[in-house]
């Protein structure tokens, strides 16, 4: 733990890189068509270290949206709800599609949300987020199985520990929430098959002490490795032109 804390501090860096590298500028990359794309917050995180983000998703030509979140922590169906509140209000007469990008924890909600949103989500961009877990724990991978390979049995313990993590954040947080057991529609809609045109990417980090890699490999995505810190994912100069090219559909 310490480990992985100590590491984190190599994001300032990373940001330091990003202001000095033209790609924030919009250079070589892209020009966006114009499409809403709402950015999430990490846990216990909120939208003000996405700033960068989302002022370079503005500078490209698109319009960022704020998840409003105070912070990413609690109960996921209501933490959901509030964003998708606040897509309605932004996109107010707006039947065009919109893409969704999440960092860790917040790759999670998006995932939700996408499901919910069918044909209207043109993109799901997951940053260093264990959505992984999440769709092997649906079919079923067990860690321990003597017919898993030896890569699956990897990403299942990996896949336990985030899992066993977000649980504890959640009851320390929020201890009137009784997810997964409460019956709310979050579980099934973060399952829930994606609309046919929805474009599935994770990108994590070789680096990640946090989430490992094997957390947040997704089957019938593009799965994309870069390299530096967790934290660092939403000021990484490599992630930043991997998102401006899916976003063009290129």
């Amino acid at each position: 733990a310490r480990r992985s804390l100590s590491s984190e501090v190599f994001a300032a860096g990373e940001l330091a890189q990003l202001m000095a590298d033209p790609v924030f500028y919009g250079a070589g990359v892209p020009r966006g068509d114009g499409r809403h794309v709402v950015v999430l917050p990490g846990l216990f995180a909120n939208d003000v270290y996405l700033y960068p983000m989302r002022e370079w998703l503005r500078r490209i030509g698109y319009r960022p949206v704020r998840s409003t979140l105070r912070a990413n922590v609690g109960c996921p169906q209501r933490l959901s709800e509030r964003i998708e509140a606040e897509l309605q209000r932004k996109m107010r007469g707006d039947e065009r599609p919109l893409a969704l990008i999440g960092h860790s924890r917040g790759g999670l909600l998006a995932r939700a949300i996408a499901a919910r949103l069918g044909a209207r989500a043109s993109h799901l961009i997951l940053l260093g987020s264990p959505v992984g877990a999440l769709s092997r724990m649906r079919i079923g991978i067990p860690a321990g199985s003597s017919a898993a390979t030896r890569a699956n049995r990897a990403a299942g313990a990996a896949d336990q520990r985030v899992i066993d993590a977000s649980m504890r954040a959640r009851e320390i947080t929020d201890p009137d929430c009784a997810f997964p057991s409460c019956g709310c529609p979050f579980p099934a809609d973060a399952r829930r098959n994606l609309a046919r045109g929805t474009s599935v990417t994770s990108i994590f980090s070789r680096n990640d002490p946090i989430v490992p890699a094997a957390a947040c490999r997704l089957a019938g995505a593009e799965n994309i490795e870069v390299g530096g810190t967790h934290s660092g994912l939403v000021y990484n100069t490599a992630v930043y032109r991997h998102v401006a090219r899916v976003l063009a559909g290129r």
